[in-house]
């Protein structure tokens, strides 16, 4: 039920960049890999939204869904001072508001946020970003990698934020980071990203553009994304005409 293009519109929009969904925890866009392994739960499609919502017995009265005498409320928790966070879960909030969802939005302080509510999982919802990095693959098992409680019962959860994972996901991970063979990593790790969907772990919304200002008449610098510039002595300004 939530609209990913609608919120990629609204905050790469005024960038002047297209918008559009990443379809990949692994890969981004633009990065050897990368393939749509979302299926149906990366389709905007309210009605059938509202069909299994009615199937798990959540009924739709005027506005509003409700169980057992329980309204169907969730937490959405975002820092304070974040303008990007605030217009998406407002959004996501009208969104999920059509098919009888109420999202109570929870401004949080900056400070707090990651200490006193993601890291503990605190929240119904959330939003933030990762960051894309060069090695994919071996950057993906600590916020896949399935939960492990030791010995005192204490939970390791490392950035799986969401709490959700599988054996099978665990083994792949390990596997797509130890295989030298880049064709066979590649498959690999679209495997794994097949069965994080299918877990539903988390909804990868869009890949934000990188973008730098440079003054007019200096050479090779700029957005460089994931590579490295190399050499330095190729930037520099322009010798004049």
């Amino acid at each position: 039920t939530v609209d990913r293009t609608a919120l990629a519109r609204a905050s790469l929009g005024p960038l002047g960049v297209a918008p559009e969904v990443l379809n990949n925890h692994i890969f981004m866009r633009n990065q050897q890999g990368y393939r749509d392994n979302a299926g149906d739960l990366g389709a905007y499609d309210p009605e059938q939204a509202g069909r299994l919502l009615d199937e798990a017995g959540w009924k739709l009265a005027g506005d509003a869904r409700s169980k057992d005498g329980q309204r169907l409320e969730i937490k959405c928790v975002i820092p304070a001072a974040v303008q990007v966070s605030r217009q998406e879960s407002e959004l996501i909030q009208n969104m999920l508001a059509r098919v009888g969802i109420k999202v109570n939005i929870d401004t949080v302080p900056a400070s707090d946020f990651f200490d006193k509510y993601v890291n503990p999982g605190q929240f119904d919802i959330t939003l933030f970003s990762w960051i894309g990095t060069a090695y994919p693959m071996s950057s993906a098992k600590s916020i896949y990698v399935n939960p492990q409680t030791n010995a005192n019962g204490e939970v390791s959860v490392q950035q799986n934020f969401a709490r959700v994972g599988s054996p099978e996901i665990d083994a792949l991970l390990v596997e797509a980071a130890a295989e030298f063979d880049r064709t066979k990593a590649l498959e690999i790790a679209n495997r794994t990203d097949a069965l994080i969907w299918q877990e539903v772990h988390s909804l990868t919304l869009y890949q934000r553009p990188e973008l730098v200002a440079v003054k007019k008449g200096f050479a090779n610098f700029g957005a460089f994304g994931l590579q490295t510039p190399w050499p330095y002595s190729d930037l520099g300004w322009v010798a004049e005409p």
